[in-house]
């Protein structure tokens, strides 16, 4: 999916994937957050942002979330066209699916008599 004229494509594990307007200063942190932010499965340490060059080639680049959050990295400023994929983390997988079965079961369980 390409996103559309002054957008940036947001997806992957985070709450809201869609395209989201690009606004002046809008940085890779400021638009996962606009995407209600990472699920707990996120591999926030390695958010890949996919780029189209001059010539059409594609541009990866890597962000870490949380050393952006922690001032030791800088944050990427986003330009029309930028997919940013959040990928799940593996070790954090499991915890998160046993969460959402309990938690569906609960929901489920409450609803029937």
């Amino acid at each position: 999916m390409v996103p559309g004229g002054g957008e940036v494509l947001v997806g992957g594990w985070v709450e809201k994937p869609a395209s989201y307007k690009i606004t002046p200063g809008l940085t890779v942190l400021g638009a996962v957050a606009a995407a209600g932010g990472p699920h707990f499965a996120a591999d926030t340490s390695s958010v890949k942002i996919i780029r189209t060059g001059k010539e059409g080639e594609k541009i990866f680049f890597l962000a870490d979330l949380e050393k952006i959050k922690h001032g030791e990295r800088s944050d990427i400023p986003v330009q029309e066209g930028d997919v940013i994929e959040v990928s799940s983390s593996t070790s954090k997988l499991v915890p998160y699916g046993f969460y959402n079965f309990f938690t569906t079961m609960f929901r489920i369980g409450a609803t029937v008599y």
